[in-house]
């Protein structure tokens, strides 16, 4: 009998999941794990960040601003009107989402830190993102795995769709690590686990 969620984590070949490649499913771990924290001070904050509207990222940027060009397009945002897009309602949700004035801002839900900022335009129905902004120390220096990270927390977070999670092409092929990562980076969000290419993934 399994005890541990991390005894159920499994390594899928390319035929075993609907994305066509080598993923770790973490769902045993990443859906079962709780989270909670001994400091007040952040509970508190994130408390007072499920109140705010993220007007106060509006022209604001990523602090260790690194810049990568993208072409990734979505469905359009069914909203018309700026302000939240996704907001965590759960510690175990890592993120808040927000748009102003043709640009997406992606934040931490315990701590308000801005990691992303993507510009986008919507033409012919459709979201069009052209560059994305990224805190090089939070997110990566890796300009690829930035543009990953922003088209999972899309797909994942504002169309809700169960999509793989890109992994950072250093981080250990060990599956506690692995699971570790995702729960810390997506929470509850993360299901599959990949060092392949995400963005083919299609919504």
């Amino acid at each position: 009998m399994n005890d541990s969620p991390f005894d159920q984590l499994k390594w899928l070949g390319k035929n075993e999941n609907p994305f066509g490649f080598v993923c770790l499913d973490c769902r045993s771990f990443t859906h079962a794990m709780l989270s909670h924290t001994q400091d007040p001070l952040i509970a508190k904050r994130f408390s007072e960040l499920r109140l705010v509207t993220g007007e106060e990222y509006r022209w604001t940027h990523p602090s260790n601003a690194v810049i990568g060009s993208c072409s990734l397009k979505y469905p359009a945002i069914r909203s018309p009107n700026d302000g939240p897009l996704f907001k965590a309602t759960v510690m175990e949700e890592k993120w808040d989402i927000y748009r102003y004035e043709g640009v997406l801002y992606f934040s931490r839900s315990w701590t308000g830190d801005l990691v992303f900022t993507a510009n986008m335009k919507i033409n012919n129905e459709a979201l069009n993102l052209y560059s994305i902004e990224a805190d090089a120390e939070v997110a990566s220096k890796d300009t690829l795995f930035i543009v990953q990270q922003v088209d999972f927390l899309i797909k994942s977070h504002i169309f809700h769709k169960l999509a793989p999670h890109p992994l950072p092409p250093d981080l250990p092929n060990d599956i506690r690590t692995i699971a570790l990562y995702s729960f810390s980076q997506y929470g509850s969000r993360a299901s599959f686990a990949t060092y392949e290419d995400t963005i083919a993934v299609s919504l």
